[in-house]
């Protein structure tokens, strides 16, 4: 990208994109995937939470595609709806779900930016809001010290389903001391290793294959952010992310 970001005219948009009083900029002709070369090259220039906003969810996928090849060394996240099709709501996709809660768990935490590509259905969806999700969340590292029977206790209330073997988001498997969850908000289930009462390791593993994939200090839990606390107040997915987050829209009016 480092030929993209010397660019003069790259230079320029970020300089403008930064100091300018006015905050909103149209691109005109940027064809096939010139769009994502341009917003990758300003987000290196410009390191705030930038979200894109594309057409639809295949619109979105290709441009996240692009983006990712483009920053090979940055997590870019995906929100899509929670919804296999547009507008079939009783037809939930869990792998959408859990897209939807890694985000929302992410943005959640203030000290880093983030880049996050959607479109229109996934945000005029409403999310779970910003105090049930902190209440329903349960985090554990190293060293502490907890209960395996409240541990169980603690997921059956979360609506988890115990299992022998975890495949998918919203199970647990307990065999002794060790207990594997598959979170909402993370790609891999961790196992987790205790002595006695005591977190002896945490790592995250690969549910096809049941190898470690990497070693971690701490975990976090949260439920599945659909059903859990469906009646409580929902709110903007827009009242997560910083104030002085950078939006980008393929088509403003069309979003609108």
């Amino acid at each position: 990208m480092r030929i993209y970001e010397e660019d003069g005219l790259i230079r320029t948009i970020s300089e403008k994109l930064q100091h300018s009083p006015t905050k909103n900029f149209q691109f005109k002709g940027l064809t096939g995937s010139l769009d994502a070369v341009l917003a990758g090259a300003i987000v290196n220039l410009y390191n705030k939470t930038h979200i894109f906003v594309l057409h639809d969810k295949e619109e979105a996928a290709y441009f996240l595609n692009d983006l990712q090849n483009l920053l090979s060394g940055k997590e870019i996240l995906f929100f899509p709806t929670s919804y296999k099709r547009p507008y079939k709501f009783e037809e939930i996709e869990n792998a959408n779900v859990l897209s939807r809660a890694e985000t929302l768990n992410r943005v959640s935490n203030k000290k880093e930016n983030h880049l996050i590509v959607t479109y229109p259905e996934a945000l005029n969806e409403k999310v779970i809001n910003k105090r049930s999700l902190l209440e329903n969340t349960f985090s554990g590292k190293i060293g502490e010290k907890v209960d395996i029977a409240f541990l169980t206790e603690l997921l059956s209330n979360y609506d988890f389903e115990k299992t022998d073997f975890v495949y998918e988001a919203g199970q647990f498997a307990v065999r002794g001391g060790i207990v594997d969850i598959f979170s909402f908000s993370n790609d891999y289930p961790y196992r987790i290793e205790f002595f006695g009462d005591e977190i002896e390791s945490i790592r995250t593993f690969n549910p096809d294959t049941q190898l470690s994939v990497e070693t971690k200090q701490e975990f976090s839990i949260i439920p599945d952010v659909q059903t859990k606390l469906l009646q409580e107040t929902r709110e903007s997915f827009f009242s997560f992310i910083p104030s002085d987050s950078v939006l980008w829209f393929k088509d403003i009016d069309y979003t609108a």
